[in-house]
């Protein structure tokens, strides 16, 4: 086949969100169109390579075949897709607010204040002393959940379901957005990779930032609820009335 011509449907059928099968039968029957009228430009005279410019032109942009296509197999696939990302706005706002801006904000309005409800400073010790490191993270993995479990007796019930379930829960929904919203992450190795560097990306904005402690679990349970979502949204998609969806693209390695 007419590299450009192969290159043209490679770009429109690549984007589609559908089976491999129905990517290889919308390909196989852009070829067959593509190939009669360039044959017809032929005949009427045109060169080999602006006859197949003529035929690619008449057939229309990538954009509007592609779009064509995607409605055909998924009609409500735009409003899909912006209701998802609203939804990841939202989710992205809520998850932040938590983790990251009502603590900047508590910091803020008790800057004065030599108490830190998120961080503890030994006594007589700056951030930078090793002591308040040791004391403010954790890299021992399950350390913190096995005595938040077996410390019942000194915890109370919110503060251990917080930082035990809470922290898988919380990035459930990062798992199931991902695929949905982004090429780069349709995979459970690509899910898994960005779920582990996001989550330690924040475990250190809190602590350079004094607004929480490092610790590995948090790191291992954000990680895990991402993972989590993942295998929800792929079991979804397996169901017969939204298989049409399909979300995971195959990837060749």
């Amino acid at each position: 086949m007419d590299k450009i011509i192969e290159t043209y449907i490679k770009q429109i059928v690549e984007e589609l969100d559908c089976e491999e099968k129905e990517k290889s039968e919308i390909a196989e029957e852009m070829k067959s169109h593509l190939i009669l009228l360039k044959g017809e430009y032929i005949l009427e005279g045109f060169s080999d390579e602006d006859a197949t410019k003529k035929a690619i032109q008449i057939f229309g942009s990538n954009k509007t075949i592609k779009e064509g296509f995607q409605h055909s197999l998924f009609p409500y696939y735009k409003i899909f897709k912006k209701v998802n990302w609203f939804l990841f706005g939202l989710y992205s706002i809520f998850l932040l607010t938590n983790l990251l801006f009502i603590r900047i904000l508590w910091r803020i309005i008790n800057y004065n204040s030599s108490f830190n409800r998120y961080f503890y400073y030994p006594e007589g010790s700056t951030f930078f002393d090793i002591d308040t490191w040791i004391r403010n993270s954790n890299v021992i993995p399950f350390k913190s959940t096995y005595g938040y479990i077996m410390g019942s007796d000194r915890y109370n019930f919110d503060i251990i379901m917080n930082n035990t379930i809470g922290n898988i829960l919380l990035f459930v929904p990062l798992g199931i957005f991902l695929p949905i919203l982004f090429k780069k992450y349709k995979t459970f190795s690509q899910v898994f990779v960005f779920a582990m560097l996001f989550s330690i990306s924040i475990e250190l904005l809190q602590f350079f930032l004094q607004i929480g402690q490092f610790d590995i679990d948090d790191i291992i349970l954000n990680t895990m609820g991402s993972t989590i979502g993942y295998f929800i949204i792929k079991i979804i998609v397996k169901i017969p009335m939204f298989s049409r969806w399909n979300v995971f693209r195959k990837t060749t390695s």
